[in-house]
């Protein structure tokens, strides 16, 4: 198939580009799409377009599902123009030309990866002001163990509430309005713990922060992987784990 553009490739694109052809990004994983019939598809996308109120832009996601189906095939689907085609072929050749949509999102996402760093740290540095503030220094069992809750808590609420509501957040509002939940809690909360008066009131605004961070961390990495293309999602999203280190450092 590459033949058919050869002419105006590299040797190194072409190679590249065979290579794409014979091990497409979906052959590590079974294609949903795969096997069905062709006015089943077309049917499918239209009652999505319909129920999604997409109907605006029906052709273009015809065209998706098609390539979506069999991508190493979009040199010779006919419902394809030669200007898709193009930008197509030039995810395999030039995978990082992408639009500077791609990129500021992924910047966006970082943002939220360095604040929940910050998040974290900052939870943990306030270990060495707090128990003293609040009356709960000692060596007591009891003062150990409240310590221990009011540092723990944004995990606790993380791991128990804000990951497990993170489903039903982003059925109802999709990832932008999940991410946008998680942001009012990361803000509120920070906010309400500079202004708590004793440790159940600092309890409480890190378990409102810790429901923040759960349902981001568990959104976030996901709207950014499923804006990348194939070729270079890895390199994407691992900006998730180097922005968090980043915000931890400051």
């Amino acid at each position: 198939m590459s033949g058919h553009f050869n002419g105006g490739l590299s040797k190194q694109q072409d190679h590249e580009l065979g290579h794409a052809e014979k091990h497409p990004p979906s052959s590590k994983l079974k294609n949903p799409l795969a096997g069905i019939p062709y006015d089943k598809l077309m049917s499918d996308v239209e009652q999505f377009a319909k129920d999604k109120e997409m109907t605006h832009i029906l052709p273009l996601l015809r065209k998706g599902a098609l390539v979506a189906q069999n991508p190493s095939a979009f040199e010779s689907m006919p419902e394809l123009e030669p200007d898709e085609r193009k930008v197509l072929r030039e995810e395999i050749t030039h995978k990082w030309r992408q639009p500077f949509s791609l990129y500021a999102t992924i910047a966006t996402c970082s943002i939220g990866a360095a604040v929940q760093g910050w998040d974290q740290t900052g939870s943990n540095g306030a270990n060495l002001s707090f128990p003293e503030e609040f009356g709960i220094n000692t060596t007591s069992t009891r003062d150990t163990f409240l310590v221990g809750l009011v540092n723990a808590a944004p995990y606790i609420a993380a791991a128990f509430l804000g990951c497990w509501i993170s489903d039903p957040l982003n059925f109802h509002f999709g990832r932008r309005g999940t991410i946008f939940f998680s942001a009012i809690f990361c803000l509120v909360s920070v906010i309400g713990a500079a202004f708590t008066r004793n440790w159940y009131e600092l309890f409480v605004t890190r378990v409102i922060l810790g429901i923040g961070m759960g349902s981001k961390a568990s959104t976030t990495s996901v709207y950014a992987a499923e804006n990348s293309p194939a070729l270079i999602r890895g390199s994407l999203c691992v900006t998730w784990q180097m922005w968090t280190a980043f915000g931890i450092f400051l």
